[in-house]
C-alpha cells in the first residue's frame, strides 16, 4: 500500500463512488436485516447527494480504497455512507475519510456531525466511540418493533 491520499469526490465521479461503497458493502448483502440502502442507491442519487452535500475518495495511487458522504443538516453535519474495501480495512482509512469529513464540519463551524449506525455493526460502533461519538438515540427500521439502528453524535 502507498500513501493514502485523501480527496475530494465531484458529482462527476459518481459512479466510480457507487462502485466502491457497493462493492464495501458487499459482505453485508444477504446478512444485514433489513438490508442496507446503500444496495438502493445509484449513481443519480449518489451525485444528487455529492451536489447537495459532498463527499471524500480515500486514494492509493489510482485505486479507490474508500469512500464517505456528507449532506448539511440546520445545525450538523450528517456522516454517511462510509465505505472501504475489504483489503483495506484495519489500515486507518475510514478514521482519515471521518476526519476530512470533520474538518469540513470545523470549517463551517459546525457544532456536531451526526451518523447513524446499526445495531448489529458493533465494529462499526466501537470505531465512532474511539473517535469521540456517543449514542444520542434508538430507532428501529419500518416494519420493526425493536432497535435496530443508533444515531450517534460527536460534538465540536
Amino acid at each position: 500500500m502507498t500513501e493514502i491520499a485523501i480527496v475530494a469526490a465531484l458529482p462527476q465521479h459518481a459512479e466510480a463512488f457507487l462502485d466502491v461503497l457497493v462493492a464495501s458493502f458487499e459482505a453485508y448483502r444477504e446478512t444485514l436485516v433489513p438490508q442496507s440502502g446503500v444496495f438502493r442507491e445509484s449513481v443519480a442519487t449518489i451525485h444528487d447527494k455529492l451536489v447537495a452535500g459532498g463527499g471524500f475518495f480515500a486514494m492509493d495511487g489510482d485505486i479507490i480504497a474508500g469512500v464517505v458522504l456528507y449532506q448539511f443538516k440546520d445545525d450538523s453535519l450528517y456522516l454517511g455512507r462510509l465505505g472501504v474495501l475489504p483489503d483495506y480495512r484495519k489500515q486507518g482509512i475510514a478514521k482519515m475519510l471521518i476526519s476530512a469529513v470533520e474538518q469540513v464540519a470545523i470549517k463551517r463551524q459546525l457544532p456536531q456531525i451526526e451518523l447513524g449506525v446499526r445495531l448489529v455493526l458493533e465494529s462499526n460502533q466501537k470505531l465512532f466511540k474511539s473517535l469521540g461519538y456517543v449514542i444520542t438515540e434508538e430507532h428501529c427500521h419500518e416494519g420493526y418493533s425493536e432497535t435496530t439502528w443508533y444515531t450517534m453524535v460527536k460534538r465540536l
